[in-house]
């Protein structure tokens, strides 16, 4: 299974791991700068969460469901 999202100019198309990884890649890069994520960005990594919600890698709220394929 691959997932797919987009933003604006902003475009992914790959697996659950790879999109998993730089969802918390980039989310831990804001965090430690104590920066807000520019709203272009923000709206990305969502699109790319909401992706991985509907291919049963992530729950309701966003966590990481144990058992399922990262592929």
């Amino acid at each position: 299974m691959r997932i797919h999202a987009q933003e604006k100019y902003l475009q992914f198309d790959g697996l659950p791991a790879d999109a998993l990884s730089f969802v918390d890649h980039i989310r831990s890069v804001f965090d430690q700068a104590g920066n807000d994520m520019p709203k272009v960005l923000n709206d990305f990594v969502f699109n790319l969460e909401v992706a991985l919600q509907n291919a049963g890698v992530l729950d309701d709220d966003f966590n990481l469901i144990k058992g399922a394929d990262h592929g």
